[in-house]
């Protein structure tokens, strides 16, 4: 049976129902990734844009190559140049540290530019000035944190996960002040209602901790393999909250090793809860949802056209979505747009928007939201329809 889409906007991508019940009811981990900071006014790159970043800071001319390389990929008019043509000037150890980066291994250039670059006698290397320099650049947070921020509540508590580096999730909480956690001070996941805060799993920018963020082929090994800090982290919260993935793309290096952690530990945990994800497509690509679906992720795929100005405007309907304290004036303006027709002439997303709405409120709330259905001049098959979403079990997965 496929699971019930819910439409928020027409002309927006369908939610799945149990993914929003369950964060109505306080059962999702909101896990970011660059993505999220990359709109303006953050404006930070994504893992292959540090990288270019941090190349160009040590070494002018790989950065240069690198940046050309990007130039010539996203560009619809270039006229596409063999290899070697970037690589022209180069010597060996740049041209492999070239051609890791253009196999999107970017934790491998970085290891390679580290330990190239490495002076005995410097505190902090010149790649993890590099990286704070570069990330420095980002204070204020943008809309995407914003919605997400209010998205990822949980007994009043902000609640979210993330690789970024910057602590912007944290300034788009302002003036709340939030818990927050780096790498070594990483609680266990908990489903107490003390388990709340902003998570940096791998590593936060500050004075302190520059040395910790985990950039290069060694610190991922390291991380994952033997401390596991992360990897446990990840694996207690995928058995008590659903993962709602954001700001990845599917080949993401940071997101490869979380998911290869995940995957080995479904085969022996099978309790974990669904994962789902926000899938960045191309327009008519339909390939995007099958390889997430590959890795049993479920797929909420958007067209990433406008830098990804789709994604921001599903995430603000759904933040704009979530019940107030008081009356829920959002349920009842949806309730009165939805039964304009009688129920006999509803689209289908038009009923599953209506059960959806019945189905997240509180007993005591759908009495209230059913002689709503009266005041308005409901179709009486809507109050029907109301009747048989309050005659279903209670879910609590």
């Amino acid at each position: 049976m496929t699971e019930a889409l819910i439409y928020l906007e027409d002309d927006l991508p369908g939610l799945p129902e149990d993914l929003m019940l369950a964060r109505d009811q306080g059962r999702v981990l909101f896990l970011t990734g660059a993505g999220v900071s990359a709109p303006a006014p953050s404006s930070l790159p994504n893992f292959q844009g540090l990288v270019c970043e941090i190349a160009k800071r040590l070494d002018a001319r790989l950065g240069q190559a690198m940046y050309e390389w990007i130039e010539e990929k996203t560009s619809p008019s270039s006229v596409p140049k063999a290899i070697e043509a970037f690589m022209e000037g180069l010597d060996p150890r740049q041209c492999a540290e070239f051609k890791r980066f253009i196999s999107n291994e970017f934790d491998m250039v970085l290891g390679m530019l580290e330990r190239r670059m490495a002076r005995a006698s410097e505190p902090v290397s010149s790649l993890r000035a590099a990286a704070r320099e570069v990330l420095d650049a980002a204070v204020s947070p943008n809309a995407l944190h914003a919605s997400i921020n209010l998205l990822a509540r949980r007994f009043g508590e902000l609640l979210v996960a993330t690789t970024n580096f910057d602590r912007l999730h944290e300034e788009a909480a302002r003036p709340e002040k939030v818990a927050s956690y780096g790498l070594e001070g990483l609680p266990r996941a908990s489903s107490g209602p003390g388990f709340n805060g902003v998570f940096h799993i791998h590593g936060v920018l500050d004075a302190k901790q520059s040395r910790q963020l985990v950039l290069t082929d060694q610190d991922f090994g390291d991380l994952y393999l033997r401390r596991r800090l992360t990897a446990d982290f990840i694996y207690d919260a995928a058995r008590i909250f659903h993962l709602v993935i954001v700001g990845y793309s599917v080949n993401d290096p940071p997101f490869r090793y979380l998911m290869n952690a995940v995957a080995g530990d479904s085969l022996h945990f099978p309790d974990l809860k669904d994962r789902y994800v926000f899938a960045p497509r191309d327009a008519g690509d339909l390939t995007i949802g099958e390889d997430w679906s590959a890795r049993s992720i479920i797929p909420i795929c958007y067209d990433k056209a406008d830098q990804h100005e789709e994604l921001a405007r599903l995430l603000k309907a759904w933040a704009a979505s979530i019940p107030p304290t008081g009356e829920d004036r959002w349920a009842r303006r949806k309730l009165k747009q939805v039964c304009s027709k009688p129920r006999g002439e509803a689209a289908e997303a038009d009923v599953a928007l209506f059960g959806y709405i019945f189905r997240r409120a509180l007993r005591t709330e759908q009495g209230t939201l059913a002689r709503f259905l009266g005041q308005i001049g409901a179709d009486p098959g809507w109050l029907d329809e109301a009747i048989k979403v309050l005659r279903e079990p209670r879910s609590s997965s």
